[in-house]
């Protein structure tokens, strides 16, 4: 994990080394094919574990929103739309790397248990077994059977109810902070932009996503 492989024509390396060469001026923008990088770099970002798909959630949402935006933005202006596609790839690089170094350092490392917590004289001390009959039985959570109870079509229902009241609004007030229904928002929403029922477009680099309703929409299906 850490380092993409970048290749194209004579090109072969990191995104570090292809933002360096657009920089010097060795590779033309137009000689780069964009499209074809971020899928690249999407389709080696899923090898990775889970749990640092995760903490890199910001950079891999960037790039999923270039790959519905590349073709107008290089239509427009196919110099810019190379150095920004270029910029998503390296932070993306960059963050990675970092995390991995991060694990790398700590790999010698045994976690500590947190020191007992002092005894407070306010609170009676009570048997265990009157407690273990207080508690509530232990219930597995099945995150699987939690994703299939609110899947795309829940969110975009939701989503599109807010849109048909107030037809512009921003990516934080159409969806909830946790990660998982945050992200499902998110696919949601990407799949209604391929299909041209919103659109999307970001002011700046990991700033606010705004979202404006260009036709009412139909119902999503999971399986899309």
């Amino acid at each position: 994990m850490g380092r993409l492989v970048l290749r194209f024509g004579e090109f072969e390396g990191s995104a570090r080394e292809l933002k360096a060469a657009l920089l010097k001026g060795e590779i033309a923008p137009e000689a780069i094919p964009l499209a074809s990088l971020v899928e690249a770099a999407l389709s080696q970002a899923e090898g990775w574990p889970l749990l640092e798909r995760a903490r890199l959630a910001p950079e891999l949402a960037a790039l999923l929103l270039l790959r519905f935006s590349l073709p107008e933005e290089e239509e427009a202006d196919p110099e810019a739309a190379a150095h920004r596609t270029v910029g998503a790839l390296f932070d993306l690089e960059r963050a990675a790397e970092l995390l991995a170094e991060r694990a790398r350092s700590r790999g010698d490392r045994l976690p500590a248990r947190p020191p007992p917590l002092p005894p407070d004289p306010r609170i009676a001390r009570v048997e265990v077994r009157r407690l273990a009959r207080l508690a509530p039985p232990a219930r597995p959570r099945l995150l699987l059977g939690a994703i299939a109870g609110f899947g795309l079509r829940e969110a975009w229902r939701r989503m599109r109810a807010l849109l048909a009241h107030t037809p512009r609004l921003s990516f934080d007030r159409l969806a909830p902070r946790r990660f998982l229904p945050r992200a499902v928002h998110l696919a949601a929403l990407l799949e209604a932009a391929r299909r041209g029922w919103v659109e999307l477009w970001q002011p700046e680099p990991y700033g606010p996503i705004e979202v404006l309703r260009r036709a009412p929409g139909e119902e999503l299906d999971d399986a899309v």
